[in-house]
């Protein structure tokens, strides 16, 4: 569990490191006004892609117990249908519940229990955390 933590940190530290880095080197840069602008947006879009992945990998390695390839895939490939189904349900009813949505996640999951090679553990903790993105959903 400390590793767990101390790996958290690290990821963490790195991250605060290269906004502060950026930072510093943008109010010392002679760059002008648009310039720094433009560096800042793109900054900001590396920063949000870094800790989408951070996030990503934390999800995984709680649901999966670690972080491979086959299990990113595994995890973009129910959540991928599970938008899927979100979106046909919305043509065809006004309001989606959160009830409606866990049972939408139970059911892409269950679908795709038969290809995965998971244990029910596994899928029982993905189902879960893919069931708690309703609140995502509702703002």
């Amino acid at each position: 569990m400390a590793d767990n933590k101390k790996n958290s940190f690290f990821g963490l530290g790195i991250l605060l490191g290269t906004v502060i880095g950026g930072l510093t080197a943008f109010f010392l840069s002679p760059s002008s006004g648009k310039e720094n602008r433009e560096e800042v947006v793109k900054k900001v879009k590396e920063l949000k892609r870094l800790l989408q992945e951070h996030e990503l990998d934390k999800k995984v390695k709680e649901i999966f117990g670690e972080i491979t390839e086959e299990a990113k895939k595994f995890y973009f490939n129910t959540k991928d249908k599970v938008i899927e189904k979100v979106a046909e349900l919305k043509g065809k009813v006004s309001e989606i519940d959160k009830e409606k949505y866990a049972k939408l996640v139970e059911s892409v999951v269950h679908e795709l229990k038969k290809e995965a090679k998971y244990t029910e553990k596994i899928l029982e903790k993905l189902e879960k955390n893919l069931a708690e993105d309703w609140k995502k959903i509702t703002g």
